[in-house]
């Protein structure tokens, strides 16, 4: 079966995954970072002056859940609201990864659809609600994520 983005020039796929690569944007990656190394959902979180990016999880690990300034960092995506999960998950919002921006554009580039969809502005604010609280972001990463996910700055995209 023929892909749309297959139907893409090189140039061109490389162009398409720059514009799309949006604070809120959610993302499914091969990740080196995990143990074992795996594929993930993650949600970019902020651009500048690098990507930034939180996890997305199946579930709430004991880790977290016993930890209340953990547990309290965790945004709830409702399977109902997008449709690229097929069940409730969680975003952590406790950790921010960084990636090179090479790395995840390379992954993007070879498969479109990686790129799953955006964020609601509800959950946009949920989500910076909770960093804003976080006692383990650091303030730099709390004000870049802030001025990357306020409103206004993306269209939603990518739900049902």
């Amino acid at each position: 079966m023929v892909r749309l983005g297959d139907r893409f020039p090189e140039g061109g796929k490389a162009e398409h995954v720059t514009r799309q690569l949006v604070p809120g944007q959610v993302l499914y990656l091969f990740c080196q970072f995990t143990h074992p190394p795996k594929e993930k959902y993650l949600v970019l979180v902020s651009v500048e002056p690098g990507p930034l990016l939180f996890v997305v999880n199946s579930r709430v690990s004991p880790f977290i859940a016993d930890r209340p300034d953990l547990s309290k960092c965790q945004v709830m995506l409702a399977a109902s609201d997008y449709a690229f999960l097929d069940h409730d998950s969680f975003i952590d919002c406790s950790r921010a990864i960084s990636l090179p921006e090479d790395e995840i554009t390379s992954q993007l580039i070879a498969d479109l659809g990686r790129m799953r969809g955006t964020l609601s502005p509800t959950t946009r604010q949920q989500i910076t609600r909770v960093v804003q609280a976080a006692q383990t972001i650091s303030p730099a990463h709390k004000r870049a994520i802030e001025l990357a996910l306020a409103p206004g700055d993306v269209a939603v995209s990518g739900q049902d």
